[in-house]
Order: C-alpha cells, then sequence, then structure tokens
C-alpha cells in the first residue's frame, strides 16, 4: 500500500507581490470571522477581482460544510472568481471540525457502542470492500496553484486554475491498477480504493483512536466521527517530493522523501460501519520543505453494474512547501497547492460475446 504525495516544482523567476491585506492576509479565521468580512466588503463594493485576492490568502480555522457555504453564496451575492476562492477554501477547511453551533446536539455513545462501531467499520473494509467488482472510472483532477501570475503591472499569487486532466483508472482483483504511463506532473495522490482505508484502519490501532464528533453528511445522516493518530513507527503515509533548493546560494536541486506520523478523522455510519469520509494530514517537522501534506476522500454510493456499492466520490489534496523566492524576496508565505479530483463514470470492467447468424 503506498499513500503518494508527489510535487514536482516548477522553476520561476518570483517579482514582486501586491500589497498584503490587512484585515486577512495570511490569517485563520472563523466561519462567523469570514462572514463578517464578507459582508463588509460586499457594503464596501469591493471588486470580484479585488475580494478573490483578499481571500486566496485567508485559510479556515473551521470546516466550511457544503450547507454553510450555499448559504454563504446566497447571503453574500459575491462575484465568480470571489466564489471560486470561496469554494476552494470550503475544499481546504474539510480537515477541521465545523463550528461548535453546527456540530449535532446528540449525547455521544458510551463506550461499547463506540467499540461496536469501530468493529463494524473495520469489518467492512476487510470483508465489503473486497467483494467489489472489477471496474473502470474516469478520475478528473483539477490543480490549483498560489504562484505568481502577471496579470498586470504587478504579479499577484492568487490560488488558481493551472490544469485539468482526465484519465481512466482500473479497479482489478480487489486493487487499484496502477497507471505507469501517466505522465501528471504537480501534485499526485494514489491509494483511494481501498488501500487508504485498510492501512489507516491499520495504522491507527497501533496509536491512538478516539471519539471527536457527530456530524452531519452531505445527505443529512448523522455520521459518527473518530478523530486517530498514527506515531512514525507505525506510519505508511509516504511523501516523495522534488526539488527543493536548501539556500540561495546553492543551485542543486534536492528530493525530500519521507514516511511521518499523520493523524487526521474517520467519518462512520454507526449503524454499518460504512465509511463516509477520510482526512489525514502528516506530521512533519519544521526543518522539512513540504511544510503541509494532507489528503480527504468522500466516500459515496455509485451504480455498478445495475448493483450499488460505496466507492470514492471526490477527493482533495493540499500540499504547502517552502518556496526561498516567496517567502524571502516576496515575503508572501508558502507555495500552495491544492487538487480537486471527482471520480465519475462508474462502470463494470468485463468482455461480452454474442453469435452472429451466418
Amino acid at each position: 500500500m503506498k499513500l503518494l504525495t508527489a510535487l514536482r516544482r516548477v522553476t520561476i523567476l518570483l517579482a514582486f507581490l501586491l500589497s498584503a491585506v490587512p484585515d486577512l492576509a495570511q490569517v485563520s479565521v472563523t466561519i462567523a470571522q469570514l462572514l463578517q468580512f464578507l459582508k463588509s466588503k460586499q457594503a464596501a463594493k469591493e471588486s470580484d477581482a479585488d475580494l478573490a485576492d483578499r481571500l486566496s490568502s485567508v485559510s479556515l480555522s473551521e470546516q466550511l460544510t457544503s450547507a454553510t457555504l450555499s448559504r454563504l453564496l446566497t447571503e453574500t451575492s459575491i462575484g465568480p472568481k470571489a466564489s471560486e476562492q470561496l469554494q476552494l477554501l470550503a475544499f481546504a477547511s474539510v480537515f477541521f471540525p465545523p463550528p461548535r453551533a453546527e456540530v449535532p446536539d446528540v449525547p455521544p455513545p458510551d463506550s461499547a457502542a463506540r467499540q461496536r462501531v469501530l468493529f463494524a467499520a473495520v469489518s467492512y473494509v476487510n470483508t465489503t470492500l473486497q467483494l467489489l467488482p472489477d471496474f473502470l472510472a474516469t478520475r478528473t483532477t483539477l490543480s490549483f496553484e498560489n504562484t505568481l501570475v502577471q496579470t498586470g503591472p504587478r504579479p499577484k499569487a492568487t490560488l488558481h486554475l493551472v490544469r485539468g486532466s482526465h484519465r481512466e483508472i482500473a479497479y482489478r482483483n480487489g486493487r487499484e491498477v496502477a497507471d505507469t504511463a501517466s505522465t501528471d506532473s504537480g501534485l499526485n495522490t494514489w491509494g483511494e480504493f481501498g488501500p487508504i482505508l485498510k492501512t489507516v484502519l491499520a495504522d491507527s490501532f497501533m496509536g491512538n483512536v478516539e471519539w471527536a464528533r457527530w456530524q452531519t453528511s452531505q445527505t443529512g445522516a448523522l455520521l459518527a466521527v473518530f478523530r486517530f493518530t498514527v506515531p512514525q513507527s507505525a506510519s505508511h503515509y509516504l511523501i516523495d517530493f522534488c526539488c527543493y533548493q536548501k539556500s540561495e546560494d546553492d543551485p542543486v536541486q534536492y528530493s525530500f522523501h519521507a514516511k511521518p506520523g499523520y493523524r487526521g478523522e474517520i467519518y462512520l455510519d454507526p449503524a454499518t460501519g460504512v465509511i463516509d469520509r477520510i482526512t489525514l494530514h502528516a506530521e512533519l517537522a519544521d526543518a522539512d520543505p513540504v511544510a503541509i501534506s494532507e489528503i480527504a476522500v468522500q466516500y459515496g454510493y455509485v451504480d455498478i453494474g445495475g448493483k450499488s456499492y460505496v466507492c470514492p466520490i471526490q477527493g482533495i489534496a493540499v500540499t504547502e512547501v517552502h518556496n526561498l523566492r516567496m517567502e524571502s524576496v516576496d515575503g508572501v508565505g508558502l507555495e500552495k497547492h491544492i487538487n480537486i479530483v471527482h471520480f465519475l463514470n462508474y462502470h463494470k470492467f468485463g468482455s461480452t460475446s454474442r453469435i452472429l447468424p451466418k
């Protein structure tokens, strides 16, 4: 099993960033603060492009759920560029719990009930996932980066779409078939079909698993959320990164390989143990060239050959890396990459034959 985050950085010459936004630049805010900010900028009639630039420098400390995102878009009526940045904020916030007010007011299960849910999840991963048929699906990836772009007299570091890709993936004999011919550059992940679940459950029981909260799913169902931590000694989270400079005076491009400890959350159907979502956050050292490496996978029911199965429907990968020029010359912070992956067009893999009349 391999959870892979691979990043190929393109060397660019960085000039200098637009002046920093004093009210929300490089800060982490709550959902309530974000709403207040959006309404204030709307009242000030700030342009869509300027608001998008400001939002690109913001990070959230709470999960912006799909329901709350829809409410914010309706209440603020912001433009398309700012709306895109708001949606990227929502994707990147999946690694945090939602605001306390959005957590269902339901008493937590007792210890025995928690154990039953976890055992059901283990049983689900070890048995039900093995019953998946051979199938094909389409993996659609949208890649966003905050690398500087020249859109006027001064370059901007707004998070923007840099590439989109579509490729067919195959699942055969209980495992995803690796695409050795893939030449996708940038941020890549692998392991959404089964391996990530098996590995996290195995790793987490070598670490610590504890109750986190109840949460409402995207379809309105009540989910049991557990928090886990995995020490480096038990970790199978692999990071392969190329390339970075150790100093501006050193022209050598170095690669970085690590197997860090990690933490995350697993969202479960309390009645069946079916996994709705899983998130992973690598525990990296301050001196590492990769500052943040996170993966989240959303599961849902899909139709394959006339039967319903639980499979990945969406993936999110976030990586932030140190860029000497961006940090020391331009002072704009870390180089950020976000991948939004959608799994579509599931169909059974197989062959058919028929006899044609003479």
